[in-house]
């Protein structure tokens, strides 16, 4: 563009003291144009080359999501094609599912027999505390019958106490009979002796019911740890059936959105490991565009900035995008954690710095394949003039991809 101002500008000197001879052309004319050319193309090459930026290393990107294979397997059916639109939720490629089938169903199996054993145990010990607290009762009203005896013979004997004395004193007076002296005196030996036999029965009734507490707090205990167990056990079965669920449902692989996938590789019989095996590109991503620039334009860019972009996938046209950002950082800056000292840094060319551009809303369905490249140019804040010259630059550009389609 220079050469061509160059050219211009001699082809006016041409026309002015040449052709027309509108200014005598002398030695003092000679060196003002002379100079003044010379220092104007500086002064446009530099103002240009500095305030307005431009570049060659633009790329159309665009996030992509990566297709996992969660668990290995082989390859049973590929339901999309290369470059096709699918659907949210629809089958992208499924796996053979038998051998995660089988674990699912031990795992459901073994799940089973565990609740079944479980709750049998649970039902053992909870009828062996219904025996045992039966066996409490039944010894506690055993004890309460023999509490009633003996208060019952009880009463008998201090009855029989109480005619005892009565009869001894009217024997003592010549007024009673012995015959009912000593028939009272036999009753109140049978009555203490029953008692006393009441009392043992009690006894032993009362070790009767403590064996009988020990039981049902045996039978209570091991029922409660029968109860706390299960869920322990149950939990652990539940989460190998639902872990065998979960690699039997990613055998069968969805999308993730509404988009398209690209660079299909995968075939029927194929095996894969867990890892990527496809790349998705969704229908709501749009595309950007990330221009590398050199670092001497970095403080000139300025986010909201306009820019064009000429690609060869469209000749003859030129696209309109804003600056969305400069990114702050790039991977030669990058320190990471070594565990040892840095002896000294290499001496690197310097690196590119990245800018996001997006392209205007009214280009939303013109195709850019992800990965085309172009060139770019941003309106700078200063010298804003200087831009109409980018712009030629541009448009000459987009017109050469109709010619050099190799680029």
């Amino acid at each position: 563009m220079i050469a061509f101002l160059a050219v211009v500008y001699c082809v006016g000197l041409y026309l002015v003291f040449i052709k027309f001879r509108v200014l005598p052309f002398n030695l003092l004319a000679q060196i003002l144009v002379g100079a003044v050319g010379f220092i104007g193309l500086l002064v446009v090459l530099f103002g240009m080359n500095y305030t307005q930026p431009f570049s060659i290393g633009t790329t159309v990107s665009g996030l992509t999501t990566q297709i996992e294979a969660r668990v290995p397997g082989k390859v049973t059916e590929v339901d999309v094609k290369d470059d096709s639109f699918v659907k949210k939720g629809e089958v992208l490629f499924r796996m053979d599912p038998q051998p995660y089938v089988d674990q699912l169903h031990h795992a459901q199996s073994a799940y089973a027999e565990a609740e079944i054993r479980t709750s049998t145990a649970i039902l053992q010990t909870t009828q062996t505390v219904n025996s045992a607290s039966a066996q409490v009762q039944a010894v506690e009203a055993q004890i309460k019958a023999t509490q009633a005896a003996i208060g019952a013979t009880e009463s008998q004997l201090n009855l029989a106490r109480t005619r005892l004395k009565e009869y001894t004193e009217l024997k003592s007076k010549n007024a009673g009979s012995l015959f009912e002296v000593e028939r009272y005196e036999t009753d109140v030996k049978s009555l203490t002796d029953q008692v006393a036999a009441q009392n043992q029965q009690m006894a032993a009734q009362k070790q009767q019911l403590a064996a009988a507490q020990a039981q049902l707090v045996q039978a209570q205990t091991a029922q409660q740890e029968a109860i706390k167990i299960q869920p322990d056990i149950l939990s652990g079965l539940n989460a190998e059936v639902t872990g065998a669920q979960w690699s039997v449902d990613q055998t069968t692989i969805i999308a993730p959105d509404d988009g398209y996938v690209t660079q299909v590789t995968l075939q029927p019989g194929t095996m894969v490991s867990i890892g990527p095996v496809m790349a998705f590109i969704g229908q709501r991503t749009k595309p950007l565009l990330v221009v590398t620039v050199m670092q001497n334009y970095v403080n000139v860019v300025k986010p909201g900035a306009e820019a064009e972009v000429a690609t060869p996938a469209l000749p003859g046209k030129i696209l309109h995008a804003r600056v969305l950002a400069v990114e702050r950082a790039t991977g030669s800056g990058a320190l990471y954690a070594e565990g040892r000292l840095k002896r000294a840094y290499e001496p690197a060319f310097p690196d590119r710095m990245y800018v996001i551009l997006n392209l205007e809303d009214k280009f939303k369905d013109t195709i850019l394949p992800i990965g085309t490249n172009g060139w770019i140019s941003i309106q700078g804040e200063d010298w804003k003039e200087l831009f109409i010259i980018r712009r030629v630059i541009m448009r000459w550009y987009t017109w050469t991809n109709f010619v050099f389609t190799g680029y």
